[in-house]
């Protein structure tokens, strides 16, 4: 449990930061999230892409219908794919000169880029099963996708 003195503490360093106060920065702060679009929320076409995508993965793995579980690799692959794609456009108006060289967006994307990875990896490991048929399949998956 906190003592007094820590929670007149946190109450004073909250008084303190409370976010942009100029006009200018609360615009600025309010465009944070869809910066790139990652953060937003999934359409239909996304929903579609990620249907046709599982499908695949769920035949390739010789699968009858699509688990859940091939629905979660599905949609990591198609945030790698657009976290790939947002990179290529970052790195080709570097090339260009026409955005700041500090390396800020390819930092932000390789957060987005980590955790779809690491996401990925856990469903791909949840995905094997006890026998040798299955693990080739996911063998032969992963050597597919480059994992």
């Amino acid at each position: 449990m906190a003592s007094h003195r820590q929670i007149e503490a946190n109450r004073s360093n909250a008084t303190r930061s409370t976010g942009p106060k100029t006009l200018s920065g609360k615009a600025r702060s309010s465009r944070n999230t869809v910066r790139h679009g990652l953060a937003r929320s999934r359409s239909q076409s996304d929903d579609a892409e990620i249907a046709r995508l599982s499908r695949a993965i769920s035949s390739g793995l010789q699968q009858q219908g699509v688990s859940d579980k091939v629905m979660d690799v599905a949609r990591c692959k198609l945030q790698l794919l657009r976290i790939r794609a947002i990179r290529q456009r970052i790195l080709a108006a570097l090339l260009q000169g026409s955005v700041q060289a500090d390396g800020t967006d390819l930092r932000g994307l390789e957060r987005y880029e980590r955790v779809a990875l690491a996401r990925q990896k856990r469903t791909l490991r949840s995905l094997t099963t006890p026998g040798a048929d299955a693990g080739s399949k996911l063998a032969s998956f992963r050597n597919f996708y480059g994992q």
